[in-house]
This record gives structure tokens, C-alpha cells and sequence, in this order.
């Protein structure tokens, strides 16, 4: 495996950074932006599966457009990983560049289980649905993506691993496109690459907004209008 990984180094590392960004990197983004509907109403929410649903052969490309590479670039970074050095220091970088070699490699274990986790919990159920309704014929069962996220989100713990979730995947897309221009020779100066982190850090930054606004409309939003309702009947009610 060591003689394999030497040999087609440069292939093997380019083919995963291009992986990161088309298409792990855009659909995490699109991912995002759908989710976000989230906090303009459940029915809204609901318009994301039920549009996809819709498109022809949408198994094929979740599979081999979303799934595929994501497991494949996961696995390339698992054996990146475990061929590159631990003590990644080079004097030569500065401070982000190796602060960035680290948690880039933690963060991808981590999604990498995480994301697992996610496929199970609200892609899985939405299969067995579409699969039950294949090969019945009796009245479609329907899918309420908003009831089951939100009942996911509802338990601290959950919320707290989701905000998580949408945190380390917003960085790790972000430096990755920092780690893509390098790669790809499209920054070959100092101050090219400290504009590749920023536009990478801003990426990130639309990401976890785009995130967290999905957990505000599953886990908060509700709550959120019966207060600002209840406040606002008590301040109409001192006039």
C-alpha cells in the first residue's frame, strides 16, 4: 500500500482535493442553503424532498454524484492520513497552515462518522418510505422531513451534535479550498494564499450561517413566535 500511495502521490492528492470541492464541497453548500428553509416554515421545509422526489432517477445521483465521492474522498483521506506524518510542523508555513494540517485531518475522521450517522437518521427512513410506497398499493406514506428533524433536534444533546456537525463541515470545506488552490498551483505567493484562507473562512462562515439558520427554524423558531406573540400581547395589553 506505502508503494502504491509514493507512486501515485501527486494523482491520489489532487484527485482528493478536486473530490473535496466538486462535488462534496457544492453540495454541502446547496445542502445548507435547502436546509435553510427550515426557518421559513415546515411547509417550506417539506418542499425540499417532495421537489427532489420529482426528479428522474434522483437515486442515481444521490448515489453516485453525493454518496460515492463522499466515501471516496473519505477513504483517500484515511489513507492520506495514515501515510502522512503526524508531526506536520514546518517552519517554513506559518502559524494557520499547520494549526490547519491537523484539524483538517480531525475534522474529516470525525464528519466522516457523523455523516454516517446523518444518513441514517433522516436519508435511510426517507428510502424505506419511497421503497414501502414502490411496492404497495395501498395510500402513500409521506415523508415529513420537518417532524422527524425536528424531533431529532428537540433533544439537547442532538442539537448540540448537529451544531457541531454543521461547524467542523463548514471549516473543513473551507480550508479545503484553500488546500485546493495550493494544490493546484493557483496560489503560488504568500499573499495569494492568505486570500485563499479568507475566501475559504468566508465560505465557511455562509455555510454555518446557512446551518444554523435550518436548526433555528427546526429546534427554535416555534418557540421563538410564541414568545415574541406572547411578549407582544403583554406589551398591547399595558397600553
Amino acid at each position: 500500500m506505502r508503494q502504491f500511495y509514493q507512486r501515485n502521490y501527486f494523482l491520489l492528492r489532487r484527485l482528493h482535493s478536486l473530490l473535496g470541492i466538486i462535488p462534496v464541497g457544492a453540495f454541502f453548500l446547496v445542502h445548507m442553503l435547502l436546509n435553510s428553509r427550515a426557518a421559513q416554515s415546515p411547509e417550506q421545509y417539506q418542499w425540499v424532498p417532495n421537489t427532489l422526489d420529482e426528479v428522474p432517477f434522483i437515486w442515481a445521483i444521490e448515489l453516485f454524484g453525493i454518496i460515492l465521492p463522499i466515501a471516496f474522498h473519505a477513504l483517500l483521506g484515511a489513507l492520506i492520513i495514515w501515510q502522512g506524518s503526524q508531526n506536520a510542523y514546518n517552519p517554513s508555513l506559518g502559524w494557520y497552515s499547520n494549526w490547519a494540517y491537523l484539524i483538517q485531518r480531525y475534522t474529516g475522521v470525525t464528519l466522516f462518522v457523523l455523516i454516517g450517522w446523518h444518513l441514517y437518521q433522516a436519508w435511510w427512513p426517507h428510502q424505506q418510505i419511497k421503497l414501502h410506497n414502490a411496492l404497495s398499493s395501498g395510500t402513500p406514506e409521506t415523508y415529513d422531513i420537518y417532524g422527524l428533524m425536528s424531533g431529532i433536534v428537540h433533544n439537547p444533546l442532538w442539537l448540540t451534535v448537529y451544531g457541531l456537525f454543521v461547524l467542523l463541515a463548514a471549516y473543513h470545506f473551507g480550508n479545503g479550498i484553500y488546500n485546493f488552490t495550493y494544490k493546484w498551483g493557483v496560489t503560488t505567493s504568500k499573499t495569494s494564499q492568505r486570500w485563499a484562507i479568507a475566501l475559504g473562512l468566508l465560505v465557511a462562515l455562509v455555510g454555518v450561517v446557512l446551518g444554523y439558520s435550518s436548526l433555528w427554524g427546526l429546534r427554535f423558531s416555534p418557540w421563538a413566535h410564541e414568545l415574541m406573540t406572547r411578549a407582544a400581547s403583554l406589551l398591547l395589553a399595558g397600553r
